[in-house]
């Protein structure tokens, strides 16, 4: 016995309640999880601008240590050596005394009072100083 208009309607009405209601319930739940990462989304970012501030407070530390390093350099007439790897070292003699300091960045005195500077060799000078000084490669 086939079902008649009316049942045929309401089994399909019931149908798309059905399906409203189990879209309504996917649709609170994609928006339950849409707002926990939107959460965890702006924990990321605070987490990243406080790290964010935390370097730059070290960049400007360190700039203004190399910056201090470069006028007491300048200060003392010595060549910047500020970005070095080596350390001038000392050694203790046979008598038990330590040795001078070894100067590993000049071969000759520094110049009298009253005595022009001497040129700095292309060792002792700076990056940018030596790319000034060379002639363009072409």
């Amino acid at each position: 016995m086939e079902p008649t208009l009316h049942e045929a309607l309401s089994s399909i009405m019931g149908a798309y309640h059905h399906s409203q209601e189990t879209m309504a319930t996917v649709l609170a739940k994609f928006q339950e999880t849409q707002r926990l990462q939107e959460e965890e989304y702006m924990g990321f970012r605070k987490e990243l601008r406080t790290i964010s501030s935390t370097l730059g407070t070290i960049v400007g530390m360190l700039k203004e240590v190399l910056n201090t390093r470069r006028d007491t350099v300048a200060l003392q007439g010595a060549p910047d050596t500020s970005m070095d790897d080596e350390l001038p070292t000392t050694s203790a003699g046979a008598s038990g005394q330590e040795a001078p300091p070894q100067d590993h960045h000049t071969s000759t005195p520094p110049p009298a009072e009253g005595e022009p500077p001497r040129k700095r060799s292309l060792r002792s000078r700076t990056k940018t100083e030596n790319d000034a000084k060379t002639p363009a490669k072409k």
